[in-house]
C-alpha cells in the first residue's frame, strides 16, 4: 500500500468517526477534536463538537480526582 493510499484510508476513518458526533451550533461550549496520523504525527483534520458530545472518562477504582476549592476570605 502506498503512502497516499494509507493517508486516504486514515482520512476516511477520521471522517467516519466525526460523522457520528453531533454538529456544533457555533455558540455552545465546544471541544476541538483533532485526529493525527500515528505514524507521521501529521494532523489529518480537526472539528469542533459540542462539549456535551465528548464522553467523560470514568475514574478507575482507587484513583484520585482533582476539584476546585475556593479559599475562604
Amino acid at each position: 500500500m502506498s503512502e497516499r493510499e494509507r493517508l486516504q484510508q486514515l482520512q476516511a476513518a477520521a471522517q467516519e468517526i466525526v460523522a457520528g458526533l453531533p454538529a456544533w451550533d457555533g455558540e455552545s461550549p465546544s471541544v476541538l477534536v483533532t485526529i493525527v496520523d500515528p505514524v507521521t504525527q501529521r494532523r489529518l483534520g480537526y472539528w469542533r463538537v459540542p462539549a456535551t458530545a465528548v464522553p467523560q472518562p470514568q475514574p478507575e477504582p482507587g484513583s484520585r480526582r482533582l476539584r476546585v476549592v475556593r479559599e475562604a476570605s
